[in-house]
């Protein structure tokens, strides 16, 4: 009898094991994808907001969801998520102190009103992690 427990017990244990590998692996490298003003002195968003002006600086951050991702691609567009309407993309974007990825647009001279996009990967990867969009009210 001990002996059926134990075998029954060892299946159960490698069945979970394996669930959680597999829900930790395939899960989002990053999540909480925001835009705002301003990061704090550790790296976290402040002032979230999805409305900038051409004198704000915008910051997209996402928060890293596994220990052992720590560069990231990140890539801003005007309008649709098309590879035409790229503006920017920052290679090897690191980690910081507050497990956030942050990347900063500076909006530059003559960038038109309207809508706008951001998304992160992680580096070397085409999988998209998270994404945003916000306004460019001039």
């Amino acid at each position: 009898m001990n002996k059926a427990i134990r075998t029954i017990l060892i299946i159960i244990g490698v069945g979970l094991v394996i669930f959680f590998g597999y829900e930790y692996a395939t899960e989002p490298k990053m999540v909480d994808g925001v835009l705002s003003k301003d990061i704090d002195e550790k790296g976290k968003p402040v002032e979230v907001t999805k409305v900038f002006t051409p004198e704000d600086s915008i910051y997209f951050s996402a928060k890293q969801n596994r220990f052992w991702i720590d560069e990231a691609r990140i890539i801003w567009y005007k309008g649709d998520f098309e590879q035409e309407n790229r503006i920017l993309v920052q290679e090897n974007v690191k980690v910081n102190d507050a497990k956030y990825f942050s990347a900063k647009l500076t909006i530059p001279e003559g960038l038109e009103e309207g809508s706008y996009g951001v998304i992160i990967y992680v580096q070397d990867k085409e999988i998209m992690e998270e994404k945003a969009t916000f306004e460019l009210e001039v």
